[in-house]
This record gives structure tokens, sequence and C-alpha cells, in this order.
């Protein structure tokens, strides 16, 4: 299994790192200096056809750079998309049907909806008590807003309760089907990024592969970069990610 996610060493700036896994093995196998397609090709071709026929799985977000070079790279590789990221676009969509909903309110009944944001969007399960009524009091009074919350969980439950691809398949296909019928255009963009990518996220459900072990390192790659209060010198970066992740035991 191979899998890529980009990281920003200076947050704000737009200039970012494509990171290299491989899950099973716990590394890093390389950092490049950008997220280009071309970049990942010459990867790619610098591995080898014989070390590309190897890799089964790809896992990444929904960037069509990655995938386009996997196809053309990785004959052998299952393409996945990282149900993580699926999950931040649907949440997304959630937020900015939200403010839409919001914006049309009456001041009085917007105060009503204070702090709705957190309260649709955050994992039920891991909500506190006094979180909860607040939750049920903005549904109840939001009819359009507990529509909304309702097309969430039940997606986030498919993915969390689905066996099989056959099974996410038809409960994310109706899914989608009565999110057309919604008045929300942000809802409606949503559903087309999951017709766009319908087989690669419903691969994840072949085996539940995820981007979690690249999470895991951009959270330690992050801590490096504050440690070192970053580094100009792009090669230096990469080769002291290299060593903290055993990756240079692969490729110097």
């Amino acid at each position: 299994m191979l899998c890529c996610d980009e990281i920003a060493p200076h947050k704000g700036h737009g200039r970012y790192r494509l990171v290299i896994y491989a899950p099973e093995l716990g590394i890093v196998l390389d950092i490049l200096s950008d997220r280009l397609k071309e970049s990942l090709e010459r990867w790619f071709e610098q591995r080898g056809a014989a070390w590309c026929e190897q890799v089964e799985v790809f896992c990444a977000d929904m960037w069509d750079a990655y995938h386009t070079a996997a196809a053309r790279h990785l004959p052998n590789a299952r393409p996945v998309v990282d149900h993580f990221h699926v999950i931040q676009n649907l949440n997304a969509a959630i937020n900015k049907t939200r403010r839409t909903i919001q914006k049309n309110l009456a001041p009085a009944a917007k105060t009503e909806l204070k702090h709705a944001r957190w309260l649709l969007l955050k994992n039920p399960d891991h909500l506190g008590e006094e979180e909860r009524r607040s939750l049920a009091q903005i549904l109840a009074f939001s009819p359009e807003l507990n529509t909304c919350y309702t097309l969430k969980e039940e997606f986030r439950t498919c993915f969390n309760s689905a066996k099989t691809v056959q099974e996410a398949a038809s409960t994310l296909d109706d899914w989608c089907k009565r999110v057309y019928h919604t008045p929300y255009k942000a809802l409606h963009a949503f559903a087309n990024t999951f017709i766009h990518w319908r087989t690669h996220i419903l691969n994840f459900f072949d085996g539940r592969y995820t981007n979690a072990f690249a999470e895991g390192v951009n959270l330690k790659i992050k801590l490096i970069l504050r440690r070192g209060f970053g580094y100009r010198n792009f090669q230096h970066f990469r080769l002291h990610i290299l060593v903290a992740f055993a990756g240079s035991l692969l490729f110097p």
C-alpha cells in the first residue's frame, strides 16, 4: 500500500510538499518539493516499473494529480480516496449550507443558533451532555439544519457500518438522490464530487484503506518543523524527515 499526502511547512504560504508513505512498513518513503503530477511521475519512474507493479493499493485525497500519476505508473494498484478527506469535504458543504440558512434568518433567530457550527460538525459520539441538549434545541428550532444534520450523519454512519462495497454503493447512491431533492447547492456540489470520485471512494470499503498513518506522521513532521524553526533548505528538511521516519534506509 502506498499513500500520498501534502504538508505545508509554512501555514498560509501556499507552498506544499508531497510526502509519500508506506503505512504497512510504518515509514516515509520520500518527500518531494512540490505536489505537481510531473514530480510524482518522475518519482515513480525513478523507482522503476518492477517496483511500481508491486503496489496493490494507492490511497490519497481528491487531488487529480496524484491519481492521474498513479493510474499511469501503478498498473496493479487499486485507487482509494481517503475517507477522512471525504468527510472533511462533506463537513465543509454542511457548514456552507448552515451559513446560507442562518444568513436569511432574523437577528433574534440567529441568536438561537449560536454555536451551531461546532455542534453540527462535531462527531456526536464526542458531544457532552450539555452539548447534546444544545444541539437538540438547534435542530428543533431549524428544520433546515435538522435536514442537513440528518444527511451528514447518514453519510458518516454508512462509512462506519457498511460491510461491503455493494452495500455502501447502494446506500450512498440513494443518499445522493435524496440530496438532489433538497434546495442546498453546497450539498449538491458535494454529491457531484462523490459521483466524480465514486469508484475511488467505494474502494475504501473493500479493505478499509485509509491515510490515518499519513495524518499521524504529518503531525510529527509539523513538530519537527517547529523545533527546527523551519528549514530554508529543502534538501536538509527532506533528509531530516527521512532519517526520522526511516525513509533513508530505502532511498538515500
